[in-house]
């Protein structure tokens, strides 16, 4: 491999678009090949393998071999391609510490490597991690949530190893000269849907007009009524559903969240206003530290601050709304497990067919015993 290519390495943070960008780079791989850049190994998942490989969290009961041997795949992937741009791309490498960075570092030590972070302001990321956090089997309630935050306590919310940019950056960087760490952005509300997509291109070095643009955006985030309702079924699941990955991500998350609870849409998770304050200082000193680190900053530090004061709602869930929201949950469970059992029924008659067509052409091959 020649020193010359490059390797961008987008570790996070998560809830900052990454889907959409990821969804949209991998819809456009062809074109991206075209234009000389490359996604290594052959799907999303293999990126999500390298997050579990670099974390050392790999499950040797859960995870395929293909899973256990993602980086040497890698390494194979970016010996065979002669590509001189290369992206790797997926938030949950945000949380890796200082040593699992290093080794991934090691093993990309060929290239010329960029670390990117696409980072949202903290008045939208602590709804949004709240309600993700609900949906990987959390149960803690909003408010304690935030008190956890606000006093770093780690165990009750996970959340500054995969938000606090200026710590993620620094354990990302290494010995990297601070213009290869670079800083998008997201930006305020109401901006162009596009805009996102286009600074993160830019510090790529991608056409954006290249790109596959009929991709979805899908907004996976929970209401805050849903998001409760889901945190009190992690409750009552008590040890049913015991692995994180195969278990409750599959079912609780990946069915149940996404499908039966986020579209029902309903009122979202919102800052109090009691952490205005807290929000801005917070901010405030997170857009200095990333500031004087003098990193490649795509966009505008000012994005990161809250736009507007906390607001001032009410955040109290209703027995009825929650009633409501499981009442259609179940409709739309029940109306699920129909069209499961139409489909295996149709499966198994189809199935029937073939063995007994088969079963015929058996027959027919067979010579005729005509001695009798």
């Amino acid at each position: 491999m020649s020193t010359a290519r490059q390797l961008f390495l987008h570790v996070g943070c998560p809830k900052t678009g990454t889907t959409y960008l990821q969804d949209t780079l991998w819809a456009s791989r062809e074109a991206l090949a075209e234009a000389g850049v490359h996604l290594p190994l052959r799907h999303l998942n293999d990126h999500f393998f390298i997050t579990l490989a670099v974390r050392e969290e790999l499950d040797p009961d859960l995870d395929s071999p293909e899973a256990h041997n993602v980086l040497s795949r890698l390494v194979d992937d970016l010996d065979n391609s002669t590509a001189p741009l290369v992206l790797i791309s997926h938030e949950l490498l945000a949380p890796a510490t200082a040593d699992q960075a290093a080794r991934l570092r090691e093993l990309l030590a060929d290239f010329e490597l960029h670390v990117i972070l696409t980072v949202r302001d903290l008045q939208r990321q602590l709804p949004a991690a709240w309600q993700q956090q609900i949906q990987q089997r959390s149960v803690v309630t909003y408010d304690r949530f935030l008190t956890a935050v606000v006093d770093d306590d780690r165990e009750t919310a996970y959340f500054w190893d995969r938000q606090d940019p200026g710590a993620i950056a620094e354990r990302w960087r290494g010995d990297l000269a601070p213009d290869r760490v670079h800083i998008v952005t997201v930006p305020p509300p109401a901006s162009d849907p596009d805009l996102l997509l286009q600074r993160f291109c830019g510090v790529v070095g991608i056409d954006p007009n290249r790109l596959e643009r009929d991709v979805s955006r899908p907004n996976e985030s929970l209401g805050l009524v849903q998001a409760e309702l889901l945190r009190r079924v992690n409750i009552a699941l008590g040890d049913r559903l015991p692995h994180s990955r195969a278990g409750h991500s599959r079912i609780a998350k990946a069915y149940f969240a996404r499908q039966v609870l986020a579209p029902q849409g309903g009122r979202r998770p919102v800052l109090p206003t009691e952490y205005d304050g807290w929000c801005r200082d917070k901010s405030e000193a997170m857009v200095g530290q990333l500031s004087a680190a003098a990193y490649d900053i795509v966009g505008d530090l000012s994005d990161l601050l809250p736009s507007q004061p906390a607001a001032q709602v009410d955040l109290t869930v209703t027995d009825d709304e929650l009633l409501q929201s499981a009442v259609d949950a179940l409709a739309s469970v029940l109306d699920q497990r129909y069209r499961d059992v139409q489909r295996m029924a149709a499966q198994r008659t189809r199935i029937a067919r073939l063995r007994a067509g088969a079963g015929d052409s058996r027959d027919a091959r067979e010579p005729v015993d005509r001695t009798g």
